[in-house]
């Protein structure tokens, strides 16, 4: 079955079985997509940013939505979109500016030694996330990224400075702790596990909710 179909048939499948949004973050979304964008639309966002935007991810804005239903509190879409150039180049450069230099991350990252030393600013500094969208967040200002540029284009990393753990992958391990209602361990190892891409990431969230639901119908 084509990735597409497969994807929007469990996400209906998930929407019929958790009608009282059991799954974490449903509540917020409530399993509903907002509209696909064109083509034009996409080609646009593109050029105005200098990037092309992952297959999966475009694939995903064309044919399922920009934005919606998804992990975390769900997914965000791409705005400004809908503007016209003079506000949209402004969005865009106060947006979007980094996105085209790439991703400087291979493995996990977090130098703690620049918090020790009062250099909040470098540890958060946005270069460490560059050639990155931002498509959910988990709460707890635990944000999963989309990198758009660079060597892990395609792949979902984790942005979890805020709880001093620095950025690393959305790996198995990490959808095994965030995707699950009774996860095994405190926190998942983050130095482990390569990154998912954007389709395996949101079809580990799809099947993990699924077994949950229909665990819980069971009891």
């Amino acid at each position: 079955m084509n990735k597409v179909l497969q994807l929007k048939k469990k996400l209906t499948q998930l929407a019929i079985l958790d009608a009282t949004f059991e799954v974490f973050g449903s509540e917020s979304h409530q399993y509903q997509l907002k509209p696909c964008l064109s083509n034009k639309d996409i080609q646009l966002f593109e050029s105005r940013c200098n990037i092309s935007l992952p297959s999966e991810y475009k694939n995903f804005l064309l044919e399922i939505g920009n934005g919606g239903a998804g992990p975390g509190y769900g997914l965000s879409g791409l705005s400004g979109i809908e503007y016209e150039d003079f506000i949209a180049e402004k969005l865009y450069q106060e947006k979007y500016e980094i996105l085209s230099k790439p991703f400087p991350l291979t493995e996990a990252w977090n130098d703690l030694d620049l918090i020790i030393n009062n250099r909040n600013d470098a540890y958060f500094d946005n270069k460490f996330i560059q050639g990155t969208l931002t498509i959910t967040t988990y709460g707890c200002g635990i944000d999963a990224i989309l990198v758009i540029t660079g060597e892990q284009s395609g792949k979902i990393w984790i942005d979890d400075r805020t709880n001093d753990n620095g950025i690393y992958p959305a790996s198995l391990d990490f959808c095994s702790f965030f995707h699950d209602t009774d996860p095994d361990d405190s926190h998942p190892n983050s130095d482990q596990g390569q990154p998912l891409s954007f389709y395996d990431w949101y079809e580990d969230w799809l099947n993990r909710s699924l077994h949950q639901i229909r665990q819980s119908s069971e009891t």
